[in-house]
């Protein structure tokens, strides 16, 4: 309180109009655009003053209440604050205002406001505010409360209650980013009220035609309140627009991926893995892998049963070999995991060899060497003639150091970043087609597999060589 006087350089009787006179004096030398914190401080001291000078004369008035500082049940009413209704006041009782019910009463009414302008005129209303003394204890006391133990309160009224409390700037004392932590809390406790899903779906970007798709809202709600369950869990990996949809909802519970900052009713190892699992991005997690492999192993059962009532429906007159349907489903099914797992051992490879060499890692010179040494490998067994399917191999080779080379490379917004941009599958096609084209026009000895062998060593030495300054520290000085 002290240092708003001397800032406005007023002694403490001051009336209001000598802080109005000494606070039009001091905005002639501060500038909101010139010293914008320096201002704020001023208007800030101009208000404490000005709300002191109308405490002291309503406390002319009227007694000073009693604070008790001790928390009250809930259960107990309000005290009402009343002036004397006659003119001997010199018997008249000083009321007793209890900050743990009026704490409580205040987050209740937050609680159960409709909007904001609703909770202001109650808290505007209490007579209780009217010394600044229980308004900041009180205040005080239900961030205190709040912080403990958040509640489900509109952003809308929460920051209504804050700007009443003098607690929405940097100079109330609060931490902003725990502020506004807490804030986005409550409006999450807010939302998961059945009344304010709309508000969630919208949120989480659950949207069709333009309108909140709330039943789908509360449906991925239940199954994430349940623990994590295998049959439910891949019945939900099959729907590909609910899996991305259950990773939306979490990352909108919990603040943008603060997993640790979601709601209690949420079962955190089940959203975890949704997370992780279906949030979109180039990284090969255990969840995404096993997200992935429910759904290679649910179409590779749904093939070998195709198989098998295909058999049963085209049967001969003599019955079903059934060794040879087995062999046929087995080969199909069979097919569909291993490319599974192809594709998921190539995405591996791409993001290891990917990494920025700053990345500490445990076998560096291995993850340098791969490319080259796997494509000498895969380029000399092709040659001896034992092995024709290594060509694909070579080709991999090239793939993933153009992807390695394209990624480690500074200028992204090079031609050569824009043509490599694509994913793998897109890259091995047009390497498929192009051998197919030469092949197609009689061009059978075109060397195209020891072309693409020699691109992939010029690839991994440039791409050594940029990175230099990680082998040696002369080369680095050169």
């Amino acid at each position: 309180m002290n240092w708003a006087f001397e800032l406005l350089g007023l002694r403490p009787d001051a009336d209001v109009a000598d802080v109005k006179r000494a606070y039009a004096r001091l905005l002639r030398i501060t500038r909101p655009d010139d010293d914008p914190e320096a201002f704020q401080r001023l208007h800030m001291a101009y208000k404490i003053v000005l709300a002191h000078i109308s405490a002291k004369a309503t406390a002319a008035i009227m007694p000073t209440p009693t604070v008790v500082t001790h928390a009250e049940p809930t259960s107990r009413p309000p005290v009402q604050l009343a002036l004397p209704t006659h003119a001997d006041t010199t018997n008249v009782t000083e009321p007793v205002v209890h900050l743990g019910t009026l704490t409580n009463e205040i987050i209740r009414a937050a609680i159960e406001a409709q909007n904001s302008e609703e909770l202001s005129r109650w808290l505007k209303n209490r007579p209780e505010f009217w010394s600044i003394q229980i308004k900041q204890q009180a205040a005080q006391l239900v961030l205190q409360r709040l912080f403990q133990q958040p509640q489900a309160i509109a952003a809308h009224c929460m920051d209504a209650m804050l700007k009443f409390f003098d607690l929405d700037h940097v100079l109330s004392g609060v931490n902003p980013v725990a502020l506004q932590s807490l804030r986005a809390r409550q409006r999450t406790l807010w939302e998961l009220r059945p009344e304010n899903h709309h508000e969630l779906a919208r949120r989480a970007g659950l949207m069709h035609n333009g309108r909140p798709e709330v039943l789908r809202v509360r449906k991925d709600l239940a199954l994430l309140q349940h623990p994590l369950n295998w049959a439910r869990v891949t019945l939900a990996a099959m729907q590909s627009k609910r899996a991305h949809g259950l990773a939306a909802l979490v990352r909108t519970l919990s603040n943008n991926g603060r997993l640790d900052e979601l709601p209690a009713s949420v079962n955190r190892q089940h959203a975890m893995f949704w997370f992780r699992g279906a949030t979109g991005g180039p990284l090969l997690t255990r969840e995404r892998f096993i997200l992935h492999s429910l759904r290679a192993g649910v179409w590779a059962f749904v093939t070998m049963l195709a198989v098998v009532v295909i058999a049963m429906m085209s049967a001969a007159p003599d019955g079903v070999h059934w060794s040879e349907v087995a062999r046929v489903a087995g080969i199909l099914g069979g097919g569909i995991l291993v490319l599974w797992l192809l594709i998921a051992g190539f995405w591996w490879f791409d993001l290891w060899q990917g990494m920025p060499e700053s990345t500490p890692s445990r076998w560096p010179w291995l993850r340098r060497l791969a490319i080259p040494l796997l494509c000498v490998l895969s380029f000399a067994m092709y040659e001896t003639g034992n092995a024709p399917y290594m060509r694909w191999l070579v080709m991999m080779c090239f793939i993933a150091a153009m992807r390695k080379f394209r990624r480690r490379i500074a200028g992204n917004g090079s031609f050569f970043a824009r043509i490599t941009a694509s994913t793998p599958a897109f890259i091995w096609i047009s390497v498929w087609i192009i051998a197919a084209l030469s092949r197609a026009q009689g061009m059978e000895d075109f060397p195209l597999i020891p072309i693409l062998a020699l691109a992939t060593f010029a690839m991994s030495i440039a791409d050594l060589w940029r990175h230099r300054a990680y082998l040696h520290p002369r080369l680095a000085r050169n």
